[in-house]
């Protein structure tokens, strides 16, 4: 072997040790947010414990405060983990807001994703809450999602595009809250069919016709 060869080899096996550590703890946190998912699915935020996360994630208290200083940082962990799973919606928006029609169905799509994460979403925004640290990331989150419709903001300029990203922003939180209302905790009883038209005319009459924002 040459001497630079072994050179070489010698940084690999070096540089080993350093990656397999990067990849457990990589492993553990994963193994931490599952378990952290189980449990807010099952239960209350208040009466998840952090023992209960560490004895479904196989884990110790100590590998628990490795990772997160609290329940609350490990519940906004995981809202960061799951808040990509509704970034596809906001992808499709930009081609709903062209119609009505599209944007009833995308209005529709997302509050069956709502559905179908009921028990987590209902414990991370009792988290939110009593949280500030998940409320802050939940806001931050809405934020980023809006950027994703960068097809939408770049038709704006300056304090346009300002004042697009706020009436995104606006919509968007709107329908956080009706489809926690409706979809999640059922506290808001409605026609979910006439909730549909009412809402896509809304946002179809506000971001405008032909997706542009409204017209004077």
């Amino acid at each position: 072997m040459t001497s630079s060869a072994a050179a070489g080899s010698a940084r690999r096996s070096a540089g080993r040790p350093s990656s397999l550590r990067t990849e457990y703890r990589e492993l553990t946190r994963k193994r931490l947010l599952a378990a952290v998912r189980e449990v807010l699915e099952e239960e209350d935020y208040a009466a998840a414990t952090v023992d209960e996360i560490v004895g479904r994630a196989g884990t110790s208290r100590a590998t628990f405060y490795l990772h997160f200083r609290s329940k609350a940082e490990a519940a906004a962990a995981l809202l960061e983990q799951v808040t990509p799973s509704d970034r596809g919606w906001y992808t499709a928006l930009e081609q709903a807001v062209g119609s009505r029609e599209g944007l009833r169905r995308w209005m529709d799509e997302a509050l069956h994703w709502y559905e179908s994460h009921a028990g987590l979403l209902a414990a991370l925004n009792e988290a939110g809450a009593v949280e500030r640290m998940v409320a802050e990331r939940r806001s931050e989150s809405i934020e980023r999602l809006v950027e994703t419709m960068s097809g939408y903001l770049d038709r704006f300029e300056g304090a346009a595009r300002t004042e697009a990203q706020l009436r995104l922003q606006l919509l968007v939180r709107q329908l956080h809250q009706v489809a926690m209302d409706t979809a999640v905790q059922g506290t808001w009883r409605t026609d979910r069919e006439l909730l549909l038209d009412v809402m896509s005319a809304s946002w179809h009459a506000t971001l405008g016709p032909d997706g542009s924002g409204p017209r004077a």
